[in-house]
């Protein structure tokens, strides 16, 4: 499968989740909003969280919203409130401290969840993540609870979970293993990263990985390991900001002459 030079697999990301990893500066979320692309013209409904306020720039997706944390959250009850994405839809976390955005990426991984278990004609979505690593650190922690149910049985609700990350030893290792397509950018210098990688997939693959270029990755699909060029992916529509519906006020019925006459007594 390719769309703007991408080499992706749309069968086996029905399959399996997704993983691009690598560290900063070498094109993973121009890579994740190509995936996002692709799916969109598979008829897929893409819902992505951006922590960093880079996707409203370079992503394709048709619709914005940002979350404040003084108009979205009832710190009392613990709730957020938000539009609900029906279609497509990127969610802007970058005004939230990491507590807030780990939050609300938990109420809407369980909002999405049980959208998709009451309805008969399932839609397939993509719950994307930037900067993952504030989510899916622990994901068998409470916070991350109803990440670990998509990423895990979210096949059986057409629900699957991409994931962008600066280092595999920041995830926890159940969603890397249940990832089958992954994309792996230059490693970063630590020597943990290098250790994870190398766990992975050996000492030689970790050579050529940390010798990668930008728009260049190692990719992964099911236990084949390949070097692969992924074009900078340009928009030809950045996201509208999703606009609330203000009701427009009913006309007042003219008052009568008792109406009038009581309130001149009042």
């Amino acid at each position: 499968m390719s769309k703007f030079g991408i080499t992706f697999d749309i069968g086996e990301a029905q399959e399996s989740n997704i993983l691009i990893s690598g560290s900063n500066h070498t094109g993973k979320s121009r890579l994740a909003c190509g995936i996002s692309s692709i799916l969109q013209t598979f008829n897929w409904k893409v819902v992505a969280i951006d922590n960093t306020g880079v996707w409203k720039e370079i992503s394709d997706l048709p619709t914005i919203y940002r979350l404040r944390k003084e108009r979205n959250y009832d710190f009392e009850n613990k709730y957020w409130h938000y539009p609900f994405p029906k279609t497509s839809m990127l969610y802007d976390t970058s005004l939230l401290v990491p507590s807030l955005q780990r939050s609300f990426v938990n109420q809407l991984s369980e909002q999405l969840w049980d959208f998709q278990v009451y309805r008969a004609q399932k839609q397939w979505t993509l719950l994307a993540l930037e900067e993952s690593q504030l989510f899916m650190r622990n994901v068998r922690g409470s916070v991350s609870e109803n990440i670990m149910r998509a990423m895990s049985a979210g096949r059986n609700q057409k629900i699957r979970v991409l994931a962008v990350n600066v280092d595999l030893a920041l995830l926890d290792p159940s969603f890397i293993r249940l990832c089958s397509q992954r994309f792996y950018a230059r490693l970063n210098i630590e020597e943990n990263s290098r250790r994870k990688f190398r766990n992975y997939h050996g000492g030689d693959w970790l050579r050529v990985t940390t010798e990668l270029s930008l728009g260049f990755f190692v990719y992964m699909l099911r236990d084949k390991l390949k070097v692969i060029h992924a074009p900078l992916f340009e928009t030809k529509r950045i996201p509208e900001r999703y606009r609330i519906r203000i009701p427009t006020p009913q006309p007042q019925k003219p008052k009568s002459a008792w109406d009038r006459f009581r309130k001149w007594f009042q």
